[in-house]
Order: C-alpha cells, then sequence, then structure tokens
C-alpha cells in the first residue's frame, strides 16, 4: 500500500469515528433513540481515536506508553460496543461476562508491561478483543436470527466474526514470530491502520442496521398494541383473530374469551379517568400473569378485551372456562391501590368455540360478547359459555356475588 501512508489513514480514521461519535450521542441525547446504547456507542468511537496513536505526540515519553494506550484503548472500545449491542438488542444477559473478560484481559497486559515481555501485553489484549468479538457476533445471531432472513442477520453478524478473526490471527501471529512485533513503534504499519479502519466501519454500518431495524420494530408495535396497556390494538387483535382462524382448518383448536370490566363508568366518575387507566393496566398485568406465552390478548375499545387460547390436543371447552376463572378470580382478588384506597375491580366473561368455515373470526367473537352480556345480566363477576352444538342455551359456569 505505497499510495497509502499511515498518519494519513490515522487521520481519516480519527474523523470517521469523531463524526460517528457525535452522530450517536446527537441520536441519544436530542432525539432519545437508544439513549444508553448511543452513549455507549459514542464512548467507544471516542475511545477508538484514543487507541490509534498520535504520531510524535508522545516523543520523550518512555516508548511503552504508545503501546499501553493503543492496547487498553482499543480493548475498551471493543468491550464498549459489546455493551452497546446488548442494550441495542435489549438483551438481559447482565455484563459479568464482558467485565471478566476485560478486567482479565488489562490485568494480563498490565503484567507483561510489568515483566517488560515485548509481544505478551498485545497478545493477551488481542485475545481478549476475539473473545468479545465472538461474543458480540453471538449476540447479534441470537438477538435478531428469530425475526429477520439469514441473509440480513450475516450482514450484521460478519463485521463481528471478521473482527474475531482478525485478533485470532494477530494472536497466531505473535505466539508464533514474536519478534515482528515492533514494540516500540509509535504507529502500527499502514495496511494494519487500513485494516483497522475497514473493521471499524463495518461495525458502526452494522450498529446503524440494529437501529433501523430497532426503529422500524417500534414502529410496527405502535401499529399493532394498544398505546395505554400494551395489548394488541383491536386491528391487529383481528389479525390474529384470522391467523387462527386459519389454524382451526388445520387442525389447531382455539377458544375466545371476551372479558369486560364491570362498573368501569362508576371508576372514571367517581376517581377520575387517570383512576380509569389505572385500572385497565391493573386488569391486564394480573390477566398476563395468568395467561400463556402462546395466549393473544388484545383490546377491543374501552374496557372491554379479549383472549385467543390455543387449545392443546384433547382440550375443548372446558379448558377455556377453566382458564377464564381463574382470570376472573385474579382480577376479583387483586383490588386497584389508587392514592391510598382500594379500589376492588371485577370483569363479566364470555367463552365460545369459532366456527371453522368463519375466515374473520366474527361469528366467534360475537358469540363470546353474547356470553359477556349474559354475564352481566346474571349480576357480574362471572364466566358464561357459549352452547355447544346441539344445545340451544349456554350455561354459567362461575358465579360470585359482585
Amino acid at each position: 500500500m505505497d499510495f497509502l501512508d499511515t498518519p494519513t489513514v490515522l487521520v481519516v480514521s480519527a474523523v470517521f469515528n469523531a463524526m460517528a461519535a457525535l452522530a450517536w450521542l446527537l441520536l441519544a441525547q436530542v432525539f432519545h433513540i437508544a439513549p444508553t446504547a448511543g452513549r455507549l456507542m459514542a464512548a467507544a468511537h471516542l475511545t477508538r481515536i484514543l487507541s490509534q496513536g498520535c504520531g510524535d505526540c508522545l516523543t520523550g515519553w518512555p516508548a511503552r506508553l504508545g503501546q499501553a494506550l493503543s492496547e487498553y484503548g482499543t480493548l475498551a472500545s471493543i468491550a464498549l460496543l459489546l455493551l452497546a449491542l446488548r442494550r441495542m438488542l435489549r438483551s438481559r444477559r447482565r455484563p459479568q461476562d464482558i467485565v471478566r473478560l476485560t478486567v482479565l484481559g488489562a490485568a494480563g497486559m498490565t503484567a507483561g508491561f510489568i515483566a517488560g515481555s515485548g509481544p505478551l501485553p498485545h497478545l493477551v489484549g488481542a485475545t481478549a478483543i476475539a473473545a468479545l468479538a465472538v461474543l458480540a457476533a453471538r449476540e447479534v445471531v441470537r438477538g435478531v436470527a428469530r425475526q429477520l432472513s439469514r441473509t440480513v442477520t450475516a450482514f450484521m453478524a460478519v463485521p463481528f466474526f471478521a473482527l474475531a478473526a482478525v485478533s485470532v490471527l494477530n494472536v497466531l501471529e505473535l505466539a508464533t514470530s514474536p519478534d515482528r512485533h515492533l514494540i516500540g513503534s509509535a504507529l502500527p504499519p499502514p495496511w494494519r491502520a487500513v485494516l483497522w479502519f475497514l473493521l471499524s466501519a463495518a461495525i458502526t454500518l452494522s450498529f446503524m442496521s440494529l437501529m433501523i431495524w430497532r426503529l422500524i420494530t417500534r414502529i410496527q408495535q405502535l401499529m399493532r398494541n394498544d398505546a395505554l396497556t400494551g395489548t394488541l390494538n383491536r386491528r391487529a387483535f383481528g389479525q390474529a383473530l384470522a391467523e387462527h382462524q386459519a389454524l382451526l382448518l388445520r387442525g389447531h383448536g382455539f377458544a375466545i374469551v371476551m372479558m369486560d370490566i364491570d362498573h368501569f363508568k362508576r371508576v372514571n366518575d367517581q376517581h377520575g379517568h387517570a383512576a380509569g387507566d389505572a385500572a385497565l393496566q391493573h386488569a391486564v398485568r394480573l390477566w398476563r400473569a395468568e395467561l400463556r406465552d402462546v395466549d393473544v390478548l388484545g383490546r377491543l375499545g374501552g374496557e372491554e378485551f379479549c383472549a385467543l387460547l390455543p387449545l392443546g390436543d384433547g382440550a375443548g371447552i372446558a379448558a377455556a372456562t377453566l382458564a377464564a376463572e381463574r382470570l376472573r378470580a385474579a382480577l376479583a382478588a387483586a383490588p386497584l391501590a389508587w392514592q391510598g384506597r382500594s379500589l376492588p375491580l371485577t370483569a363479566s366473561f364470555g367463552v365460545a368455540l369459532p366456527q371453522p368455515r368463519d375466515a374473520t373470526g366474527g361469528a366467534g367473537l360475537a358469540s363470546a360478547d353474547a356470553q359477556v352480556y349474559r354475564a352481566k345480566a346474571a349480576g357480574r363477576n362471572r364466566v358464561c359459555v357459549a352452547a355447544p352444538p346441539g344445545r340451544a342455551n349456554g350455561i354459567t359456569v362461575a358465579a360470585e356475588a359482585p
């Protein structure tokens, strides 16, 4: 690379990292988009600038100081990148493994500097960076593989795999030919500076792709979910119902459970709309604790909700009725704590099975809704079940005094 010199590459890299740090800070501080991840990314880019070396600025200082700044800075920047990645992907894993690898790497480098070993600090640092890069690649695959295509997942993960591969090759080179590492060199060779710049740019591009994916996911969530309770909104619930109806034709049964909070208008009138909102959120929290991951909960409007409960082999209306009774009992047993008061809440439930030839599921939904009206008329706070085929009237499975 005779047409490139290291100082020029480092200047370009420094400008790129400075602009990237500024962009991440703007996203985090001004637009409040992934603020924690954005600040970590900005710190990673700034640390990367400090780790690239500064030419003759350390003239007169100990020869190992430049190497120490480069080794510690590079390790810190990769650790910050991995922390930002986990925040971007909303990983629930604790950062102990990242901290442990970073501390071990820094301790090993420090021991090498103290012992006066030439290639050891760089060898330890490259090993720690390789391990962190592998963790980063795994986080990407785990975080997006189920939601994006293999091609897009590979595009996002390749820069981290490349960083791991380069670090491993660096470890092998140092282990087999330690004399090639120039300890006193203030600047890296041009090809190494270019390689690190390309890796840094590729990783930044991967992060931007993750950011765009997160924004798209958030927009989709806002379009599908009720803003107050987080359940599916009416439109998204209708789509889920139609999907369940299609699965019904393939032998995957489900039940429809409609629920309507009793005397909800009284809560709004006596305690205000803020109390009403809190009551809706309280009910949803309790119901979600009783529902399974495969169950679908949606808000149809006001205080009216509906759940779709997939039925396993051999399960029928009785299993759905028991599930509805658990939902009823959970709400009745847990009053809402509001401004020092205890507000009792109950709901009326209607259970029905869908009709196989009903593409939109409207008939099953209407049947469950009719059972809610029956429960209201019978005194509220109870579960009513639609009549099975061959019976004219529905049945009341559970009843409690309101």
